[in-house]
């Protein structure tokens, strides 16, 4: 690993950009705004209509990836031209395609054939069944573990964000449930995340086998910046793993809780989050550590390490 000891962090996608944290990023209007009209050619015409003050697509999961894919690109690419160079890369969750964008293993055409193709194939497989994903804080692994084995809740859990923080995921009636009897349980905090797939979850296996056999044309290489995985928190050192995890993301369980501690391991002094939100950053706020986690709106340009 380099000695400038930074990390990119690219999140999954937001339909908010109320604070569009990187607007005073000098060039980023052009930079987004080419990548947008490149995605709008490749992929969605319907892409150019987008506009930060009026028609963002909130409802649409499919664009709504897109957009932040797209606003992650070009914010790591302007980053790098102002010489902030990361050591290591993370993608949470869906944030993996513009994660190995940044890292030169795929290029922008192909994380946004990608996009497409995981979502379509993961729709198909769930047969209009209705699912959903949920938040919450304030219990431990173990609590949420009995709630969902004492009422033989269709959940499992698929993310870890911190030590009592976990995104859960299944079918949507018993995710409902699930929240009422976290709450009476003593959850602090609940949210419905809003989406109809339950990502990283074991639902999802047969679309991903469906997606693996539809991006074998793809091109996809080995990241050359460090890009860690967020299931065994191991690093991709082949187009081989890096496949492979691209495949394994959409139905296995992450932890980001355990990436983060494992990057801090290994020297990551800063971390910057490459997206249209601050939700990465508030996660860090209950990660033990000597660190400093910085959204787009708090790089100082012309951009000088600390």
């Amino acid at each position: 690993m380099s000695e400038n000891h930074l990390a990119f962090i690219f999140p999954a996608f937001t339909s908010d950009y109320t604070d569009h944290p990187a607007r005073k990023m000098p060039g980023f209007e052009v930079r987004f705004n080419d990548l947008l009209l490149r995605a709008a050619r490749f992929i969605d015409p319907e892409l150019a209509g987008f506009n930060f003050n009026g028609n963002t697509f909130p409802d649409d999961e499919l664009r709504t990836q897109y957009l932040t894919y797209i606003y992650s690109c070009a914010a790591s690419f302007l980053l790098r031209k102002n010489s902030l160079i990361p050591s290591m890369n993370a993608g949470y969750s869906m944030g993996i395609y513009a994660a190995l964008v940044d890292s030169e293993a795929i290029s922008f055409e192909t994380g946004l054939a990608l996009i497409r193709t995981a979502y379509h194939s993961l729709r198909k497989s769930l047969n209009n069944a209705s699912f959903s994903m949920g938040s919450l804080i304030g219990l431990s692994r173990e609590d949420i573990l009995q709630l969902i084995e004492q009422s033989s809740l269709r959940v499992e859990i698929t993310n870890q964000n911190a030590s009592h923080s976990f995104v859960i995921s299944g079918y949507r009636d018993d995710i409902q449930l699930f929240m009422k009897l976290a709450t009476a349980e003593g959850a602090l905090h609940t949210r419905d995340l809003a989406v109809s797939i339950p990502y990283h979850s074991g639902y999802l296996k047969e679309g991903a086998m469906h997606f693996a056999d539809q991006i074998s044309p793809l091109k996809i290489g080995t990241p050359k910046t460090p890009t860690i995985s967020l299931i065994n928190q191991m690093m991709m050192t082949s187009p081989e793993k890096t496949r492979e995890e691209i495949v394994r993301n959409l139905f296995h369980p992450i932890n980001w809780f355990q990436s983060m501690n494992m990057m801090l391991d290994q020297k990551v002094k800063q971390f910057i989050e490459c997206g249209p939100s601050k939700g990465l950053a508030k996660n860090a706020r209950f990660v033990d550590g000597n660190f400093l986690f910085s959204t787009l709106n708090a790089i100082p340009f012309p951009a000088v390490l600390p």
